[in-house]
């Protein structure tokens, strides 16, 4: 049911709620995922849009508070802001609520699949260098992201209804955007983490290295086909990863056995 406009919300208001999502996760369970911590986080805000103790809030609680959400913190934080910014307007809720599962793609898509691998790589690398720099570079790039959170809902408060044509008309360009990014990425980290070469006293006949073959081809030829071989079997022979794995141990066993790593 449409209800008349209000604008109550400052821009402390906003910057609250940011801070308030970051707790997003804590609230998880199988049941109903996030749907506990988004309902929480969004509480303040509603209290300020109907005041306290006014049945619109518990009405729009049991709408975002008790109903099913399953979406990324940030993609999520840029929903409070929305869901905000639609209950001052008015919006139907079933409009709102439409949005959930369309915004959860595009999170995922970001930071689960691109940054978090990146990150995590780029923290292992500096580790294995036995630099302090590593844990501390993942701990403050994440501290950094959570608090991007307050950007998230800004974002969303300030676009309003207008999000809702701009996402449904880009949501494919962000989400193939974001995956080619960080395919290009981890892919060029395939030679600094994937060590797969032959000695070089293994030669061709006796006098050409086979190493020496497969550079002259390609500089990192090897790791590169070895991770596509990989990527291969567990994508398209629906191989489990712990199976790789072992799989991966027998190999290297059996390559030094015969000396050819």
């Amino acid at each position: 049911m449409a209800k008349e406009s209000r604008n109550q919300l400052t821009e402390k208001d906003v910057t609250k709620l940011g801070l308030r999502s970051i707790m997003y996760q804590t609230g998880f369970n199988f049941e109903k995922m996030q749907a506990g911590s988004f309902g929480w986080c969004m509480i303040p805000g509603l209290e300020k849009i109907y005041g306290k103790g006014n049945k619109e809030v518990a009405e729009a609680i049991s709408t975002y508070g008790l109903d099913f959400i399953n979406t990324e913190q940030h993609a999520a934080s840029f929903l409070m802001g929305l869901v905000l910014s639609m209950e001052e307007g008015g919006n139907d809720r079933h409009l709102i609520r439409g949005l959930f599962g369309s915004l959860a793609g595009i999170g995922d898509a970001i930071f689960w699949f691109p940054l978090l691998p990146i990150s995590g790589s780029i923290a292992a690398s500096l580790s294995s260098q036995h630099l302090v720099l590593g844990p501390l570079f993942f701990f403050a790039f994440w501290v950094l992201m959570s608090l991007s959170s307050v950007l998230f809902v800004k974002a969303g408060y300030r676009l309003g209804s207008n999000a809702i044509t701009m996402l449904t008309a880009n949501a494919k360009a962000l989400t193939r955007a974001a995956g080619i990014l960080g395919v290009m990425v981890v892919g060029a980290m395939v030679p600094s983490y994937v060590s797969f070469a032959f000695p070089e006293e293994l030669s061709l006949f006796g006098t050409v290295g086979v190493q020496s073959i497969f550079d002259s081809v390609m500089p990192n030829l090897l790791p590169a086909l070895f991770v596509g071989l990989l990527y291969y079997i567990f994508k398209k022979k629906k191989v489990s990863i712990v199976v790789l794995i072992l799989g991966i141990i027998l190999f290297s066993i059996l390559m030094a056995l015969i000396g050819w790593m």
